[in-house]
């Protein structure tokens, strides 16, 4: 199994349906094992200066109920806080429709078992129609934040928080693991597509 193979073979993908704030969604599911105590990852998705040293620093009341923004205009609700288990917020970014990101932990031996699910009533946000568009996917997207949180657990942390990126270059390792990812994405769709026709 070559390198790429076994980064891609690191998360588990899947569908389904969910219904939001927003509408009646379409939900990515992403799963991954953790090799951290529960303690420590809940830790670093919800505490604001954890979050900040990783990812961009929120301002806002971070507390069940109230709001937040990230500097690069992202903004929500904290729809769920039940630490060190799950994480619900709202999220949005500039015109798109309000979305849901949910974060699940389960705590098993020493790792964590992190489960990522992202819902929207925004039409193709799972993938890309056109490989090198420059621009990262709901699928894609979320497993780098995966990489990043992991990478930040591991003690490296980045000199500048990348924040919640949505533009990739066209070209090198990044982009391409970023594309062998989004065709994994783009299989568990048509496998999602096919158990649902009508």
């Amino acid at each position: 199994m070559s390198d790429l193979d076994m980064i891609l073979e690191k998360t588990v993908r899947s569908y389904g349906r969910r219904q939001i704030q927003a509408g009646h969604a379409l939900m990515i599911v992403m799963a991954r094992e953790i090799p951290y105590p529960i303690g420590e990852v809940w830790s670093a998705i919800a505490d604001r200066d954890r979050l900040g040293q990783w990812v961009a620093l929120p301002e806002g009341d971070l507390r069940r109920g109230g709001s937040y923004t990230l500097p690069d205009g992202s903004h929500g609700t904290i729809l769920r806080c039940d630490g060190p288990r799950l994480l619900t917020v709202s999220w949005a970014r500039e015109a798109n429709s309000v979305a849901e990101v949910e974060f699940h932990l389960t705590g098993e031996d020493g790792s964590t078992r992190f489960e990522l699910r992202y819902a929207s009533v925004r039409k193709g946000f799972a993938v890309t129609a056109a490989p090198g568009a420059g621009l990262w996917t709901g699928g894609a997207g979320w497993e780098y934040f995966l990489d990043v949180l992991e990478e930040y657990l591991a003690g490296r942390i980045p000199e500048e928080p990348p924040g919640i990126q949505f533009e990739i270059e066209s070209e090198g390792a990044l982009a391409d693991l970023f594309e062998a990812r989004n065709q994994r994405w783009r299989q568990t769709a048509d496998d999602f597509d096919q158990e649902h026709i009508p």
